[in-house]
């Protein structure tokens, strides 16, 4: 975390929650995050940090005292009635599919009385394919383990498009941005570090199975689509998106009963156009990355992300409820779109 947001993290602190809560907008808090677990996870290590059970469990017990859990069709009732969010509410989700969802984080949320949005990629279900970001990962992990093979790091630069002994933080750093249109560099790469993504899935099954799936559903939680395969949208075609969001809805519906057809945007919502929303009337709700920031349509709703082990979800809420009324102040907290 930089400095300027220790800074905003500090002062949201010494601010008493219910000062806060009367200066934001926020009725409704909509945190989100991806897995949660005691175990390294080499897929997701060089990605983002996430949370052990302790700290998962002390930051539901912490929201539970000041916030009552509602469900995503809870607000689809709401807004279809043409009401306003209930106050002090928060709706939980999580994307992705990874298998923590299933093994870890439901177990704990079905303790604690909590329901949950799990948003997939059908792509990955059964451990089919890899998540191009996770991948990102694992090769960044036998990276840093083959460090000292020049020859290696040479042959990575070469087929990444680098100078020959390129530093190797320049190496990594250029790893790191490889997105959904250049992934089949990470594909090349393997062999070199022999690093099988086929066996990994197989070993470690990072992902939900169909099995896992029902079990959520019998477990009362909700599924949403997060995509087909979780690229950025803003390096689609308007078509591709739309096809992208229907594709992993459609999925959903298949296999499924839900009341309500749910998606959240992969990586980021920014750059969606009005148009985009014209043509994917099959979707009920959407969930964005904006940090609560309001839309003109009425069923697109904004997450903030929890997932910082440095940051007790006390501080994170706080930060969030000051973060909304500055916006509000300078009128930033309208997220706007073109046609």
């Amino acid at each position: 975390m930089n400095l300027l947001k220790k800074v905003f993290y500090q002062t949201a602190a010494i601010i008493p929650s219910g000062v806060l809560k009367s200066i934001s907008p926020i009725t409704t808090l909509f945190p989100y995050q991806h897995t949660v677990s005691d175990s390294v996870l080499l897929h997701i290590k060089h990605l983002y940090p996430y949370k052990g059970t302790k700290q998962f469990t002390k930051d539901l017990d912490f929201i539970l005292k000041d916030y009552r859990p509602i469900t995503a069709n809870d607000i689809w009732n709401v807004i279809q009635k043409g009401d306003t969010l209930p106050k002090n509410t928060f709706l939980l989700s999580f994307d992705d599919g990874f298998r923590e969802t299933e093994e870890i984080i439901a177990p704990i949320l079905i303790a604690k009385g909590v329901p949950a949005v799990f948003f997939i990629n059908p792509a990955f279900v059964d451990n089919r394919e890899l998540f191009y970001r996770c991948k990102i990962s694992l090769v960044i992990e036998r990276l840093i383990e083959k460090k000292e093979n020049t020859s290696l790091l040479n042959t990575g630069c070469e087929i990444l498009g680098l100078d020959k002994n390129t530093p190797f933080e320049n190496l990594i750093r250029r790893i790191k941005i490889i997105t959904n249109l250049d992934a089949g560099l990470l594909d090349k790469l393997a062999p070199h570090l022999d690093i099988s993504f086929e066996e990994y899935l197989y070993t470690e099954k990072p992902f939900l199975s169909m099995k896992q799936l029902e079990s959520l559903v019998k477990m009362g939680f909700e599924l949403g689509g997060h995509s087909w395969n979780h690229p950025y949208f803003h390096l689609l075609s308007i078509d591709e998106q739309i096809h992208q969001t229907s594709a992993s809805i459609d999925f959903i519906n298949a296999h499924f009963t839900q009341k309500i057809k749910l998606f959240s945007f992969p990586h980021s919502d920014s750059g969606i156009s009005n148009s985009y929303f014209q043509h994917t009337d099959s979707v009920d709700m959407f969930f964005g990355t904006q940090n609560q920031k309001l839309e003109s349509n009425h069923n697109v709703f904004h997450r903030f992300n929890t997932e910082r082990p440095d940051l007790p979800l006390q501080q994170q809420i706080k930060g969030i409820l000051l973060l909304s009324f500055l916006q509000r102040l300078f009128a930033k907290n309208q997220v706007t779109r073109f046609d």
